[in-house]
């Protein structure tokens, strides 16, 4: 496998950190409701596992959001280093990076630069199959 095709699927596969990480929030946060309902039974909450939850509840939509930022420069890398170019990749990059517009400012420079990049070469991405329909 080539080395620009394994940091595409990471990159990809990385853009979901930010869902597992409000999700995980979620979770811990019905965790310290479930443990605040227990005070009534117990007479008290344990403030430890009540603690741990709110930590959890705070820390993993960041850590979600470092892989997030980690994978976009997977895919960079994939895009202009490795210069990596499947039709899948010039598809999720273009949505993406039309998803991405809408972050201001980081996300709207990085958006319009990938677009710019990437809509002109779209024939590179596509480029054995456009060969093999001419002839």
């Amino acid at each position: 496998m080539k080395k620009g095709k394994i940091f595409a699927l990471v990159g990809a596969c990385l853009q979901l950190g930010p869902l597992f990480g409000i999700l995980v929030s979620i979770l811990a946060m019905i965790g310290g409701v479930i443990h605040m309902s227990d005070f009534d039974n117990l007479g008290g909450v344990s403030e430890s596992s009540l603690e741990f939850s709110m930590v959890v509840a705070l820390y993993a939509p960041l850590l979600g959001l470092l892989g997030n930022m980690i994978g976009y420069i997977c895919l960079l890398f994939a895009l202009f280093v490795s210069r990596y170019r499947a039709p899948w990749f010039f598809w999720f990059m273009t949505i993406y990076s039309a998803l991405i517009l809408l972050l201001a400012p980081v996300g709207t420079v990085l958006g319009i630069v990938v677009l710019v990049y990437i809509i002109p070469r779209k024939e590179e991405f596509y480029g054995r199959r456009s060969h093999l329909s001419a002839a």
